[in-house]
């Protein structure tokens, strides 16, 4: 159990019935608050009696249940337990309460043994007892016995009892622990004969020596007060007064020595008292309670709460650490604000009682931290309002480091696997300092914010309560069990301002589908879901995005002001589908008319419309990563895709940057497109019923993504050559549209039937409203620097291919000689005129040897 919360029950936050065995129960870093009567409870049964074994509470706050004062509410109640350890917990009691805080009251089996509660604090609204620990043999039960108890870094505040053991227990010790706050007892040992505590090296509240009650059997006179005690075997009754015959009803102990009690009452009978009770109703207190049968010993008794690895005391932690070696440990840290700077100039481990972070009133603040060319373990949570100069710290197991200040920069933070920050208060931004071993939680709650200034790994959770942490030139590695949460994800996500992406570690076996928490400028997140893989470990997927339009998006209106990029690393062969979210101030122009996009380095492939009802768009079983945005279908739409170019042929041209048109003119030119038995070998189906005005012939066009590749997929077309050199779709006026070629850069390829191939020079960028690509224009226009000089300074296709060939050569002369006089649609006819003439040779004669410049077409 880790980071619960157990809270709210009407009868246990946590309930362990009587027939129920557990062995191993961690439960670190939760609460369990404000149940109706306990915190945790476990039972016993009285034959067949099952076992709670190795048990591990850390970091835990139990506060405020059983407000109403219920029976046996008792806040940790267990019947059953062995081999346990309670580490760092603050058990905090709601007014009006006066159960006990912890209560261990062992049942029915003499098998229990070594139960440890270190570094903890119990916190009491009212008097009661703050920690019962009991075997018990006084009951209709089967006896029980415990064997080796350890408490140790322990305070107690507004306790009558702050310890107590009872019946068959035995070798308890009891170390460094604060038990001089008690209204009535500090420690009480009312075990059976042979039970021992070791109290050596602890604070009592009266003295540097602890004063001591020792209860037993006693005799008593008549009208007198005093009862002399007498060695028993039968222990003493535990009650509300002193009890028994010839004491008078309601008395009450008024004084104590070593071997005497003085009693409010006189005597009324002489007699040996057997069972002598008193347990909470002394009118003077004492640091030590035992029966005769027993022992407790106090040696080195501290007078200060504040104890080293050396069982030395100090008044306050600056003297601590001054008075401690290199390489010690410093228990009892105080709660509350440590006031000025403390300063840590030599390898320690410090250690405050209790769940800091989830209880405030166990939380120890230094006003300003500086650990000076040493290194500082934390043994328990701590945080830093003002300035923390960090040089070497070491969070450790289950820690929180809050940080309500700044960092200095330098320095480093060690953390792993178990490890917590948390950045709260109302400080401006401050800088993450290196992090070894990553975190197990981030939990950010600062309006202003934070940002890493290094890489940051994290390994179970970013919990984003307030403000954004912003990456720079830094990475924020996700763990494989890692996630995010936020219960306002619009005020605290990561901010992609920089370089820096989130990156998602994937395992076989890893939930296929992460929510990457970013924005910038506005929450903009992207969910990313797989529907099959390949891994080679390390994979990650890595997500950022920019609050920009995107560079290739070359839209004017109707876009999104923003892009993602999403890139993988070690993840092959899969599919995946990713949701997009934006802010309402990304969208630029008609919503409505933005479709989502991706550009690949190459060209755009889209996808279905925005959600503008949820600000988002949705790609679909892609195979491939990019940069993501949304944009107009004209600007991104692959299936508007339009090649916009202008190109002469030398054959056709009369001058002024004009072609002749006779083909159209003697109605020669061919309704279907006439390249399917070219040199082009291009089977497309384009047709028309009737041939636009102004029209040349047909065009071949081609887009390839590299100049010597092939086509891209759908990147062939016939279109129309109009006589100033436009070629047009099928309607005679509209640019090429190349459907299912998405937006991009290609070169573009232009053919003839007897005419040699041309191709840009260099790629042209092409979408639905691709800028005019003019071979006319220059050389420098062409792919190979060679093209036909012609009038008035324009340049065109060189002419007399005419036996398809893609080199003009004498075997040209030949289709013109054999077609002499053919007025019809014809390879020899180099001029367009509508008739093969001897004035066709003259476009032959000075290209013989001119070849295509086109890579696969020569």
């Amino acid at each position: 159990m880790e980071s619960c919360n157990f809270d709210g029950s009407g009868i246990a936050g946590i309930f362990v019935p009587t027939f129920v065995s557990i062995d191993g129960w961690v439960m670190k870093n939760s609460t369990v608050r404000q149940n109706g009567l306990w915190g945790v409870a476990a039972f016993q049964r009285r034959s067949n009696p099952t076992q709670i074994s190795n048990v591990h509470f850390s970091h835990c706050s139990f506060a405020d249940n059983n407000a109403t004062n219920q029976q046996q509410g008792h806040t940790i109640y267990f019947e059953k337990l062995t081999n346990s350890t309670f580490e760092n917990i603050s058990v905090v009691m709601p007014a009006n309460n006066n159960w006990i805080g912890i209560d261990i009251n062992l049942l029915s089996r003499l098998d229990y043994s070594d139960i440890s509660i270190v570094n903890s604090r119990v916190v009491r609204q009212s008097p009661g007892s703050g920690i019962w620990i009991q075997a018990r043999n006084d009951l209709f039960d089967p006896p029980a016995a415990l064997d080796t108890v350890v408490l140790r870094g322990l305070t107690f505040t507004n306790c009558d009892t702050n310890i107590a053991f009872n019946r068959q227990v035995k070798n308890m010790t009891v170390d460094k622990c604060d038990l001089s706050t008690y209204s009535v007892y500090g420690l009480v040992n009312y075990t059976d004969q042979g039970g021992a505590i070791n109290a050596n090296n602890n604070k009592w509240q009266n003295g540097v020596v602890p004063d001591t009650t020792v209860v037993s059997g006693g005799l008593l006179t008549t009208g007198n007060n005093i009862i002399s005690f007498m060695p028993s075997t039968d222990g003493i009754f535990i009650g509300m007064g002193i009890q028994g015959s010839g004491i008078p009803p309601n008395t009450t102990v008024t004084g104590k020595s070593p071997n005497t009690i003085s009693m409010s009452n006189n005597a009324t009978l002489d007699g040996f008292i057997p069972q002598i009770g008193f347990a909470f109703n002394f009118s003077t207190s004492t640091d030590l309670v035992r029966t005769s049968l027993n022992t407790i010993s106090t040696g080195n008794p501290l007078p200060h709460s504040i104890i080293n690895q050396g069982n030395v005391s100090f008044p306050n932690l600056a003297s601590a650490i001054s008075g401690t070696n290199s390489g010690g440990t410093i228990w009892n840290v105080p709660s509350g604000v440590i006031p000025g700077n403390t300063i840590i100039d030599r390898d320690l481990r410090l250690v405050s009682p209790g769940a800091g972070f989830l209880h405030s009133g166990s939380q120890t603040t230094f006003e300003d931290l500086t650990i000076s060319g040493a290194t500082l373990q934390m043994g328990s949570d701590f945080a830093v309002q003002n300035n923390f100069t960090p040089n070497r710290i070491v969070i450790g197991e289950d820690h929180t480091l809050s940080i309500l200040g700044a960092i200095v920069p330098g320095g480093e933070i060690v953390g792993g696997l178990n490890s917590d920050m948390f950045f709260g208060g109302s400080s401006a931004s401050t800088n993450l300092t290196t992090v070894q071993g990553g975190l197990r939680t981030l939990q950010v709650n600062r309006a202003n914010g934070i940002a890493l200034a290094d890489s940051l790994r994290l390994h179970r959770l970013l919990f984003g309560q307030n403000g954004l942490l912003s990456l720079g030139s830094n990475n924020l590695y996700m763990g494989p069990n890692s996630s995010y949460f936020s219960p306002s994800a619009i005020a605290s996500y990561v901010r992609t301002d920089g370089t820096g992406e989130m990156k998602k570690a994937l395992l076989p076996n890893s939930i296929t589908s992460f929510n990457f928490a970013v924005g910038n400028g506005g929450y903009a997140p992207a969910l990313v879901f797989f529907g099959s893989w390949n891994l080679s470990l390390p994979a990650y997927a890595n997500v950022k995005t920019v609050n920009t339009v995107h560079p290739n998006n070359t839209c004017s209106v109707d876009y999104l002001n923003r892009y993602w990029t999403v890139s993988q690393t070690g993840i092959s062969n899969f599919t995946s589908s990713v949701r997009f979210g934006y802010q309402d101030g990304d969208v630029v122009g008609n919503e409505a008319n933005i479709i989502g996009g991706r550009w690949d380095g190459n060209g755009w492939l889209t996808f279905g419309p925005v959600n503008a009802a949820t600000n988002s768009f949705v790609t679909t079983s892609i195979n491939a990563f990019g940069e993501f945005t949304g944009g107009d279908e004209n600007c991104i739409g692959s299936q508007n895709t339009v090649i916009n170019t202008k190109v002469l042929l030398q054959g056709a041209y009369i001058g002024a940057g004009n072609m002749r048109i006779s083909l159209k003119n003697f109605n020669l030119l061919p309704l279907s497109q006439p390249y399917g038995n070219s040199q082009f070998n291009y089977n497309g189906t384009e047709s028309v019923t009737s041939i636009p005005d102004g029209v040349v012939d047909w065009i071949y066009l081609e887009v390839r993504a590299t100049s010597d590749g092939g086509a891209v997929p759908n990147g062939k077309r016939a279109a129309f050559l109009k006589n100033d050199g436009s070629i047009v779709d099928l309607n005679g006026t509209s640019p090429v549209k190349i459907q299912g070629v998405p937006t991009g850069n290609y070169y573009v390829v232009v053919g003839h039937r007897n005419h040699l191939p041309v191709m840009s020079k260099n790629v042209v960028f092409l979408n639905g409203l691709s800028a005019l690509y003019d071979f006319r224009s220059g050389l420098n226009q062409y792919f190979g620097d060679e093209a036909a000089a012609l009038s008035g300074g324009f340049f065109g296709m060189f002419s007399g291919d005419a036996n398809k060939s893609f080199i003009v050569s004498a075997a040209d002369y030949t289709v013109v000689q054999n077609n002499l006089l053919q007025a019809n649609y014809n390879y020899g006819d180099l001029n367009l005129n509508g008739t093969v003439t001897s004035a066709d040779f003259g476009f032959i004669t000075p290209n013989l040897a001119k070849a295509s410049n086109v890579p696969n077409f020569q």
